[in-house]
Protein backbone atom coordinates (compact mmCIF):
# COMPACT_ATOMS: atom_id res chain seq x y z
CA UNK A 1 0.00 0.00 0.00
CA UNK A 2 1.26 3.48 -0.55
CA UNK A 3 2.04 5.55 1.93
CA UNK A 4 -0.82 8.64 2.19
CA UNK A 5 0.98 12.04 2.49
CA UNK A 6 -2.35 13.79 3.24
CA UNK A 7 -4.80 15.94 1.56
CA UNK A 8 -4.69 19.05 -0.92
CA UNK A 9 -4.74 22.63 0.30
CA UNK A 10 -6.56 25.17 0.58
CA UNK A 11 -7.71 27.03 -3.07
CA UNK A 12 -8.28 30.04 -1.63
CA UNK A 13 -5.57 30.29 1.24
CA UNK A 14 -2.89 27.89 1.00
CA UNK A 15 -3.31 25.82 4.27
CA UNK A 16 -2.72 22.22 4.43
CA UNK A 17 -6.91 20.75 4.83
CA UNK A 18 -6.89 17.83 7.48
CA UNK A 19 -9.28 15.99 8.22
CA UNK A 20 -13.17 17.04 8.78
CA UNK A 21 -11.63 21.24 8.34
CA UNK A 22 -12.15 21.09 4.06
CA UNK A 23 -15.21 21.40 1.57
CA UNK A 24 -14.85 20.45 -1.95
CA UNK A 25 -16.80 22.86 -4.01
CA UNK A 26 -17.07 23.23 -7.82
CA UNK A 27 -13.31 21.30 -8.25
CA UNK A 28 -11.71 23.72 -5.63
CA UNK A 29 -11.22 22.58 -1.75
CA UNK A 30 -11.51 25.09 0.76
CA UNK A 31 -10.57 25.01 4.08
CA UNK A 32 -13.90 25.58 6.61
CA UNK A 33 -12.42 29.26 7.81
CA UNK A 34 -11.87 30.22 3.81
CA UNK A 35 -15.56 28.61 3.15
CA UNK A 36 -17.10 30.25 6.11
CA UNK A 37 -15.64 33.67 4.98
CA UNK A 38 -16.67 33.20 1.32
CA UNK A 39 -20.24 32.22 2.55
CA UNK A 40 -20.85 34.08 5.52
CA UNK A 41 -18.02 37.30 5.63
CA UNK A 42 -19.84 39.12 8.65
CA UNK A 43 -19.37 35.78 11.09
CA UNK A 44 -18.64 36.74 14.54
CA UNK A 45 -16.07 33.75 15.23
CA UNK A 46 -14.22 33.71 11.95
CA UNK A 47 -11.00 34.61 13.27
CA UNK A 48 -11.33 31.51 16.12
CA UNK A 49 -12.45 29.37 13.18
CA UNK A 50 -9.22 30.37 11.50
CA UNK A 51 -7.04 30.22 13.98
CA UNK A 52 -8.77 26.46 15.30
CA UNK A 53 -7.81 25.21 11.32
CA UNK A 54 -4.46 26.36 12.00
CA UNK A 55 -3.90 24.52 14.70
CA UNK A 56 -5.49 21.33 13.81
CA UNK A 57 -2.76 21.42 11.05
CA UNK A 58 -0.17 21.60 13.36
CA UNK A 59 -1.42 19.07 15.71
CA UNK A 60 -2.14 16.64 12.45
CA UNK A 61 1.56 17.02 11.18
CA UNK A 62 2.98 15.86 14.35
CA UNK A 63 0.87 13.15 14.68
CA UNK A 64 1.14 11.86 11.04
CA UNK A 65 5.03 11.98 11.16
CA UNK A 66 6.07 10.63 14.92
CA UNK A 67 4.20 7.88 14.61
CA UNK A 68 6.71 4.55 13.82
CA UNK A 69 5.66 2.84 11.17
CA UNK A 70 7.27 2.06 7.52
CA UNK A 71 10.18 -0.37 8.65
CA UNK A 72 11.19 -3.18 6.86
CA UNK A 73 9.25 -6.15 9.23
CA UNK A 74 11.16 -8.65 11.54
CA UNK A 75 10.68 -11.17 9.23
CA UNK A 76 12.09 -15.24 9.28
CA UNK A 77 16.16 -15.61 9.58
CA UNK A 78 17.99 -17.05 6.48
CA UNK A 79 19.46 -20.45 7.93
CA UNK A 80 23.21 -21.70 6.24
CA UNK A 81 24.07 -24.74 7.60
CA UNK A 82 27.39 -26.34 6.26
Amino acid sequence: MAKYYGYRNCSHCGIECTPGNYLDYSGKRYCTACWIQHENPDHPDLDAIREKVQHAVTVWKLAKYSRDEYHLPVGPKSINKR
